[in-house]
């Protein structure tokens, strides 16, 4: 038993040390950091501790094999998505689509933006229905633009909607809102394309957005690599980290 108190003190501080460094790291980090300071811990005992640690809100879970320091799960604004939702699911109630839009992001740009974009992900060879209704609606709707017409006629206004094909195993929307995990990555995609800011600055918003409150970082590198974003992976993530680290 003293010997179990004393490995779960030394773990312990070795977790206030990652804590101070970075705002989410990994499972495998933490064997490694153990590993580095020659303290010897079973596999099982590990596991068992770290659970104890979430469960006792020291660490807080942050995705398959991730924990984080920040206790806040991310509460996202849905609000400058509902009226769009509505319109589809009335008109489509059996549709599969997420949307989002740059809206639910401007707290966290440097210089705040004045018009908007929503972004609807739907099976490719759907998206016409939904655009035709929107036009209706009186929505500025783009279909899949390719980058000539995106260069030739795309606009911001104050009603423009993207239809795109949703991307494969993507996060999971709820009640058809996009998720923050795929909102950050989507968002840094679709910027290199619709050029909303520069491309610093939209990572600059993403950084700040995964410190701000907790996110799902395991399916945010996922969703990165998925849409083969390699400068947001789980071996690049200290670019995720505010408070430094070398990951």
């Amino acid at each position: 038993m003293k010997n179990d108190t004393s490995k779960k003190k030394q773990l312990a501080d070795v977790l206030e040390k990652l804590k101070k460094e970075k705002n989410y790291f990994s499972y495998e980090e933490i064997k490694s950091l153990l590993k580095k300071a020659k303290i010897e811990i079973t596999l099982s005992s590990l596991k068992s501790y770290v659970f104890e640690l979430v469960k006792n809100k020291v660490i807080f879970d942050a995705g398959k094999g991730w924990y984080s320091s920040i206790e806040k799960p991310f509460e996202l604004n849905t609000n400058p998505v509902k009226s769009i939702i509505k319109i589809i699911k009335k008109e489509f109630p059996l549709l599969d689509f997420s949307c989002w839009s740059t809206e639910q992001l401007n707290s966290f740009t440097h210089h705040l933006l004045s018009k908007f974009i929503i972004f609807v992900y739907t099976d490719s060879d759907y998206i016409s229905n939904p655009a035709e209704i929107l036009r209706n609606c009186g929505y500025n709707v783009y279909e899949n633009p390719n980058k000539a017409e995106i260069e030739k006629s795309f606009r911001i206004t104050e009603k423009t909607v993207v239809l795109l094909p949703s991307i494969k195993k993507q996060p999971q929307a709820n009640n058809n809102c996009a998720p923050i995990e795929k909102i950050l990555i989507d968002f840094l995609m679709e910027n290199r394309h619709y050029k909303i800011m520069e491309n610093s600055e939209a990572e600059a918003v993403v950084v700040k957005a995964v410190n701000s409150d907790r996110v799902n970082i395991s399916k945010v590198f996922s969703y990165a690599k998925e849409r083969k974003f390699p400068a947001f992976s789980s071996t690049n993530y200290f670019r995720l980290n505010e408070k430094g680290g070398n990951g």
